[in-house]
């Protein structure tokens, strides 16, 4: 305790983040490189004692060079692992394009259509973390679409176009971006899955930090899509414990079988996951009884009319 209290009489600089009501983390910066306001929000770009370049929107972190793998390796190979050929990919959000850029190291993915509300989030993570995504945007595949994801996400039905893999890499429900958690919303992207086997992934919150968003998510999801399956992982620079559901017609890889991921892995070339074997694989479906006890209560739903979204 004495160590702890003399590390913070010294003269630092820290960035605190709230990542529950009540509690939350920090880290030491070391320099800013660069920061700006947008149409949407402010952008700041640091680089970090410990964790390496950190991205921050309105002063939540989006990712660091030392964990972002923790979040996006599990969001992009899981379901894409199971997928027996995913061709066609929609990415909403994720501006930084470290989750386009995982999803692109699968050889069978054709296309990928890349929905970003605020283009200077990508023009800061081309020019300061080209290395976690930035890059994402120069592949021929990828197509970039600058505006809203539920405009997008409408349009595309009426076009009729359809997807094998539809990713939502979205801030918290609140702000601007709440109209991409309701009911409303994922019928309209129920609508673009190509066939059962098609899947939608989304963060779905901490139920360890945030209970009732995460509760308020997946009951939602849960409205819509007759097969939804939480997904549970570490994730240090969100604080801890996060989840993410999938939600398809039919498709869960929680039932394809561990022993086939390291002959998939190998075919498709992908090399150096960190998180992500045969021994995890199961580990990802794993929720704390305490937890998915919630899941099986009746709940409340989030609409365009009344999102209740409450953050916490």
């Amino acid at each position: 305790m004495r160590k702890f209290i003399r590390l913070f009489s010294k003269k630092r600089t820290m960035h605190f983040e709230h990542t529950s009501s009540g509690g939350g983390w920090f880290f030491d910066v070391e320099k800013k490189l660069q920061s700006a306001k947008t149409q949407w929000q402010k952008i700041d770009v640091v680089k970090t004692k410990e964790f390496g370049k950190a991205l921050l929107l309105d002063g939540i972190t989006q990712l660091t060079e030392a964990q972002e793998y923790q979040y996006h390796e599990p969001m992009a190979h899981v379901p894409l692992l199971a997928h027996k050929n995913p061709k066609k990919a929609l990415v909403i959000g994720g501006g930084d394009g470290a989750l386009a850029q995982e999803i692109l190291r699968h050889p069978s993915i054709e296309s990928l259509d890349f929905v970003e509300l605020d283009e200077g989030v990508i023009n800061f993570c081309k020019k300061h973390l080209p290395e976690l995504g930035g890059d994402a945007f120069n592949d021929e595949r990828v197509k970039l679409h600058i505006q809203d994801g539920r405009a997008f996400v409408e349009n595309a039905e009426k076009e009729g176009k359809t997807y094998d893999a539809i990713f939502m890499d979205m801030t918290d429900p609140e702000g601007p971006c709440i109209a991409l958690y309701t009911k409303e919303f994922f019928e309209i992207v129920s609508s673009l899955l190509k066939d059962d086997e098609a899947f939608f992934i989304m963060h779905a919150e901490s139920p360890d930090l945030r209970l009732k968003t995460f509760q308020r998510i997946m009951h939602t999801l849960k409205a819509v899509f007759p097969s939804v399956q939480e997904m549970v992982s570490h994730v240090r620079m969100y604080g801890g414990m996060w989840t993410w559901a999938i939600a398809s017609k039919g498709f869960n890889p929680k039932n394809f079988d561990a022993k086939k991921i390291p002959a998939v892995i190998e075919k498709r070339g992908l090399k150096n996951l960190k998180i992500i074997s045969s021994e995890t694989w199961e580990s990802f479906f794993r929720l704390w009884p305490v937890y998915k006890a919630l899941l099986d209560e009746e709940g409340e739903i989030a609409t365009d009319a009344n999102p209740g979204y409450a953050m916490e």
